[in-house]
């Protein structure tokens, strides 16, 4: 059990990484784009489309990583005034329904990219970008997400803590 939720972990650990590349080249692109068109009177026909590829990468890559280290909003000040085991209760509910949902949505976005890739689907944009790219990206950020609820429901159900602070990872993996 513990290599498995390692496993996903370091999975997690990697779609940050690719969701920080993402907004840091979003960031250059954005700023080039500025620069060169208030400078050169010349913009980057595609920068509005590749753009948007790398928000939906920035924002859903990184998602299971934030998870574990319990950085998505949740409403818990109903929730803080049951009892502990009631707590519990609505916290394994929700990880399980929501893990429904995730499923679901992963699916459903796993589905769209191959009918994209089959189709040979190209974005309206001049670059005519396969959109088969972007979606598998999208599709395997909300796996990654998957797998870290997966992983939440799994800390749950065995008593250890859903979350950890972004600082004890260095000191649990021993390389502080």
């Amino acid at each position: 059990m513990r290599l498995v939720l390692r496993t996903i972990d370091g999975i997690c650990l990697v779609g940050g990484a690719v969701a920080s590349a993402a907004i840091a080249i979003l960031a250059v692109m954005l700023i080039a784009e500025v620069l060169l068109t208030s400078f050169a009177n010349w913009s980057q026909p595609w920068a509005v489309e590749y753009s948007a590829y790398l928000l939906a990468a920035g924002l859903f890559a990184g998602s299971g990583w934030t998870l574990r280290t319990g950085g998505h909003i949740r409403v818990n000040a109903a929730v803080m005034l049951l009892p502990e085991r009631l707590q519990r209760a609505f916290d394994l509910g929700g990880t399980v329904f929501v893990l429904g949902l995730l499923i679901y949505v992963s699916v459903a976005l796993t589905e769209n990219a191959a009918r994209s890739f089959e189709l040979g689907s190209v974005s309206y944009y001049p670059t005519r970008t396969p959109l088969f790219y972007p979606q598998a990206v999208l599709a395997a950020s909300f796996w990654v997400l998957t797998l870290a609820m997966l992983a939440r429901l799994l800390r749950l159900v065995t008593g250890d803590a859903a979350e950890i602070e972004p600082s004890m990872v260095k000191a649990r993996d021993g390389s502080a």
